[in-house]
């Protein structure tokens, strides 16, 4: 079972700084609207059992739950754009301070993104995303990875 797997990530947890992260959802095509909307999404709840459940909450109503098991297997999730459809996720690799996600979505806007979520050596959450959208949505080319992070304390 996955009991005892990021078992260090458990609990909740508040933004403290974030980098990067408005490139990303430029290239997805997201408006401004939803673009501060996401900025608002400031708190995370991490559940480690049986599986992993991620929770990510906003000012607002906006709440996002993902659920993933450890043994790999895909995972249907709602996109977190909140356009149509939903996303594939699986856990790659999980330890007690680390669990890295490979997560895809199709068309529209389609990518891919490696998620990251570790506790540090001070005992903060680093949540690294690296992410390479299909087609840039203002340029209408080919998008190449970038990188974004978010650094979250217990709440």
């Amino acid at each position: 079972g996955g009991g005892g797997k990021a078992k260090l990530l458990e609990g909740k947890w508040k933004k403290e700084t974030e980098v990067g992260q408005d490139e990303a959802m430029q290239q997805l095509g997201l408006n401004v609207v939803f673009r501060k909307a996401a900025n608002l999404l400031s708190k995370l709840e991490i559940r480690t059992s049986p599986n992993l459940q991620i929770i990510t909450k906003g000012a607002l109503i906006v709440q996002i739950k993902e659920k993933y098991e450890y043994d790999g297997s895909p995972a249907k999730n709602a996109r977190r754009d909140k356009r149509w459809g939903s996303h594939t996720g699986k856990v790659v690799s999980a330890s007690d301070r680390k669990v890295v996600l490979d997560i895809r979505w199709d068309n529209p806007h389609g990518g891919r993104l490696l998620e990251t979520f570790e506790v540090d050596s001070k005992g903060k959450l680093v949540q690294t995303s690296e992410i390479k959208v299909n087609e840039d949505a203002r340029s209408g080319k080919p998008g190449g990875w970038f990188t974004y992070k978010s650094v979250f304390r217990r709440e």
